[in-house]
């Protein structure tokens, strides 16, 4: 993943619980990646494994408008490389 690319939510980490299919504003979410951080040494080594489960932090500006901060980059999907 790189900054520019277009992403949206996967749903490999995050299982939406409740009634019916998941959310339709989830699926049609697309965003731009603007920043990418490796908090790696930040972490404390107990949580090391879940470090390399979730990936680097990205910073990502949704079609909405929105920018959402820290979101663990494993649960986006590249749906076109920026270039």
């Amino acid at each position: 993943m790189n900054i520019g690319d277009i992403v949206k939510q996967n749903h490999k980490l995050v299982q939406f619980k409740g009634k019916g299919p998941i959310p339709k504003q989830t699926e049609k979410m697309f965003g731009i990646v603007l920043e990418i951080e490796d908090r790696s040494g930040e972490i404390p080594e107990k949580f090391s494994k879940w470090q390399s489960f979730l990936g680097r932090s990205v910073t990502v500006m949704w079609t909405n408008g929105r920018i959402s901060t820290s979101i663990a980059e494993n649960a986006l999907e590249i749906i076109n490389e920026g270039r």
